[in-house]
């Protein structure tokens, strides 16, 4: 009798020990591939996927890092001068993150923190401080406002409660470069899955070219700027002279 109770005790044991069934999620994107020409409007870009098991979903765009400074100016003597500002040097070009839910309902802020999850979480501040924050404050409200970081609560859909997608709206200067998307599966307030997948905004064209001809060959390129621009104010003259 009690090698029996021992035995149940250790069936016990081995199923509380026992790890639990791995969530499983597949995720892609509609396009791998984004070419920006002379007419390029803007683009949408539609994140889907499946998912075995519940919870929530949480769909990241992240695209390249970029060095960029923000200044604050203050009025003296009638003009606005420089006082103060602070580089970031690996801010995200593009951001964007849609939820199933508000965050505040899906997990700790701590976890969205170590994801890097959210704006205020994907723009590190170089320093620390309230002066810092209030930095990058400013930069996530410009960004926003030019369309270059948003976020979506309840922007991840569900159909049949397996079936998952998200939408994603670029700008019509979104940088070019290599973006990652990033889909994160959260059950009872942790991280249980994880996707990643590729996206690359290239230009094409005559605005490619004369792209790669500006950032190889920096000097001929300002050359030849300043003659065009000397032969176009040149022919404009000639035009209105005529007249």
């Amino acid at each position: 009798m009690r090698s029996r109770a021992a035995a149940v005790c250790a069936v016990a044991a081995a199923l509380a020990a026992a790890p639990a069934p791995a969530v499983e999620i597949i995720a892609d994107l509609s396009a791998h591939r984004i070419e920006i020409t002379t007419g390029f409007t803007g683009a949408e870009v539609l994140l889907f996927g499946v998912r075995d098991g519940g919870g929530d979903v949480v769909a990241i765009l992240r695209g390249p890092p970029e060095t960029v400074v923000v200044r604050r100016k203050r009025r003296s003597f009638g003009m606005w001068l420089n006082r103060r500002q602070i580089e970031f040097p690996d801010a995200p070009g593009y951001y964007a993150v849609a939820t199933s839910r508000p965050r505040a309902e899906i997990a700790p802020a701590r976890l969205f923190a170590r994801f890097g999850v959210g704006v205020n979480n994907a723009v590190r501040p170089p320093a620390a401080g309230p002066e810092a924050e209030a930095f990058r404050d400013a930069l996530v409200r410009l960004k926003t406002r030019s369309g270059h970081y948003r976020e979506s609560p309840n922007g991840v859909s569900f159909v049949e409660d397996k079936l998952f997608r998200a939408v994603f709206a670029l700008p019509a200067d979104a940088p070019t470069g290599r973006y990652r998307a990033e889909v994160l599966s959260i059950v009872d307030g942790d991280v249980a899955a994880r996707r990643v997948a590729d996206l690359t905004i290239g230009k094409t064209g005559f605005g490619a070219e004369m792209y790669e001809f500006a950032h190889t060959r920096p000097l001929a390129y300002g050359v030849f700027a300043a003659m065009f621009a000397l032969a176009a104010g040149w022919t404009a003259g000639m035009i209105f002279r005529r007249r």
